[in-house]
């Protein structure tokens, strides 16, 4: 669909996601997005009463795509081997954040993305309890039945935010990356094998906290 053909609320919401991402929150007018969008400033208004909801709106139509794109269990049900939910579940977060079809290819929105991460507005509360937590949740739910036991959340959760932090790191620290290790550079052509480094080297602690949080006590000297 061209931009022209575009529903009117669609491109709002496309020149928007662009202007916020590139520009901040603060500095982003509604004007510019108005002439960004080829819509008067009153469509705007009627659609999303402001520039405080038409960002909120923005947030969730960018994360919508992203999760409805890339689901966090990619397709596999409860049954499967928890070890390749993990890889699914990896696999999904660097597709979602850096792929063409993800958020990689919304320029201006995966910049807004990175805003939030890195300095959470009011608007990203909502985003939280809608996909993060849930996302999050899943993940907990994996690697207790990886361990097959349930050590609590004073072990699972560091575990699952460093699996997380992995992906993260890949996504927004990728120009470091590439003058560190360019052949280790994300790229289309590479998700699956950066996805299954991650998988592989998370299993391995996966099982390590299980084995530390099994093993006996050891006796004071």
């Amino acid at each position: 669909m061209s931009e022209q053909t575009m529903p009117t609320k669609e491109r709002i919401l496309r020149s928007a996601g662009v202007i916020f991402g590139t520009k901040g929150f603060k500095d982003a007018t509604i004007r510019k997005i108005a002439e960004d969008a080829e819509v008067n400033i009153a469509a705007i208004n009627y659609h999303f009463h402001g520039k405080e909801e038409l960002y909120g709106a923005v947030l969730e139509d960018v994360f919508h795509t992203g999760f409805s794109r890339f689901p966090s269990t990619l397709g596999l049900g409860e049954d499967t081997d928890p070890e390749l939910r993990l890889r699914a579940f990896i696999r999904a977060m660097f597709y979602r954040l850096q792929s063409r079809e993800g958020w990689g290819g919304m320029a201006g929105q995966g910049r807004l993305i990175a805003r939030e991460l890195l300095d959470p507005s009011p608007a990203f509360e909502n985003i939280l309890n809608r996909y993060i937590k849930p996302h999050k949740d899943l993940l907990v739910g994996i690697i207790v039945d990886i361990m097959r036991i349930n050590p609590g959340p004073a072990k699972l959760m560091p575990c699952a935010l460093s699996i997380i932090g992995q992906c993260i790191y890949y996504a927004l620290a990728s120009t470091v990356i590439r003058t560190i290790s360019a052949d280790i550079a994300p790229t289309e052509d590479n998700l699956d094998q950066l996805a299954d480094s991650v998988w592989l080297f998370s299993l391995g602690g996966i099982a390590r906290i299980k084995e530390e949080f099994l093993a006996p006590p050891k006796a004071k000297s």
